[in-house]
């Protein structure tokens, strides 16, 4: 690890909430193909997370760095009135974006507050949040106290819940530039006053496609599978009805959710009153190769999500595209960015309305269909979904 004072050149700094968190792979997916290109950067992880991730060493901030970071307040004051004084006013109270918001904010300030002078004598030339609250606002009080550039991304979750961060107008304008991961994603930065030039579409991806043949007919009892957090915005709850609906028509199937969430007891007791409790399996939180054999064992996908209480929705959910990639039969609802890769009656069946099991009954009595749905399915993820291909032109932005 570099010193202060070194000669080292630091291309970017990336800035994570939590980092490696197990719900969220796709990230560890992108920082693992960082590493195998000529990209030099360093990771920060500003709450949780562990000391080093595949040798890959990871600079943690924590409840103690938040404290740290109100006593480089009188250095800056000194240093750099105007702007610290500016970045405080920012986060003097909350926004209609509730407390917890606020509270990434403040911890996001607090550590650049902590590390800016260190990485002016470091030397970094670029701060890249990863996340647009906590990570947004460290990469802003980062560049405003060091005159370096920063950028950052934002997804469904920074987009959308309780109207988006509260920061996300400033944070739009300040960036140099702006990753997101789905075109409803850019459209919506631009909707929080980002110029539409700023605003990239880096899609997420797998490092590689799994192996894959010609789909086989899908055969009784059927084999469905659900992968997500359970949450409100997941709507696993969406999916009871279609199974009864099925169970009704005297179809033999079985399920498997995969995932964990504060939803979850509710959920396995409405499983239980339906009477699908032999039908429904929660196998929880898995690790991702779990995950994988899932998809192969498996023939149907369900994404039943919806637009929360609070405003949030998944933008172009992760398990949606590699359930895509596998090759399985892929039903979804129409919410977030998931028509970016479902055409409905092309290569997988859209929900316009309420889930309902007319559509996966129509499609398990006409194999011809199935066939040409999960063969298409994976040609989108051929086309669209490969991590090194997607991850080009956010590696050769950070590498300026």
């Amino acid at each position: 690890m570099p010193v202060p004072g070194s000669q080292t050149r630091h291309r970017a700094v990336l800035l994570l909430t939590t980092f490696p968190v197990l719900s969220e792979t796709f990230l560890q997916r992108e920082v693992e193909c960082f590493g195998k290109s000529k990209l030099r950067f360093e990771l920060v992880s500003l709450w949780g997370g562990a000391a080093d991730w595949r040798g890959l060493p990871i600079r943690k901030h924590g409840l103690t760095g938040l404290l740290a970071g109100l006593l480089w307040v009188p250095y800056w004051l000194i240093r750099k009135p105007r702007i610290c004084l500016f970045l405080i006013g920012q986060v003097w109270r909350p926004r209609t974006s509730g407390l917890l918001n606020w509270a990434e904010n403040l911890l996001g300030l607090s550590y650049a507050f902590r590390s800016a002078r260190f990485w002016e004598q470091s030397d970094a030339s670029h701060f890249h949040a990863v996340w647009a609250s906590a990570p947004g606002m460290a990469a802003w009080g980062l560049s405003s106290l060091s005159g370096r550039p920063f950028s950052v991304s934002g997804h469904a979750y920074d987009l959308f819940e309780k109207g988006g961060d509260g920061w996300l107008e400033r944070k739009a304008g300040a960036a140099e530039w702006i990753r997101t991961s789905t075109h409803a994603g850019k459209l919506r930065w631009e909707e929080k006053g980002a110029r539409p030039d700023k605003v990239i579409v880096v899609r997420r991806g797998l490092p590689e496609l799994p192996p894959y043949k010609s789909p086989v007919p899908i055969r009784m009892p059927c084999r469905v599978l659900s992968v997500g957090r359970m949450v409100e915005k997941m709507g696993f709850d969406r999916q009871i009805p279609v199974y009864q609906q099925m169970k009704e028509a005297g179809i033999g199937f079985s399920v498997e959710w995969i995932g964990d969430g504060p939803e979850r007891p509710a959920l396995e007791k409405a499983v239980e009153r339906a009477g699908l409790s032999d039908t429904v399996h929660f196998r929880g939180r898995l690790p991702y190769e779990a995950v994988e054999e899932a998809y192969q064992e498996n023939q149907i996908f369900v994404f039943t999500g919806r637009v929360d209480s609070r405003g949030d929705r998944a933008g172009l959910p992760n398990a949606v595209a590699e359930a895509m990639a596998w090759g399985l039969l892929v039903f979804a609802t129409d919410v977030g960015a998931v028509r970016e890769a479902v055409k409905d009656e092309f290569n997988g069946a859209i929900w316009e309305g309420a889930p309902e099991a007319g559509r996966i009954l129509e499609l398990l009595n006409d194999r011809s269909r199935q066939e040409t749905y999960r063969t298409q399915a994976r040609a989108w993820a051929e086309a669209h979904y490969q991590l090194s291909n997607n991850l080009g032109p956010l590696i050769a932005r950070l590498s300026l």
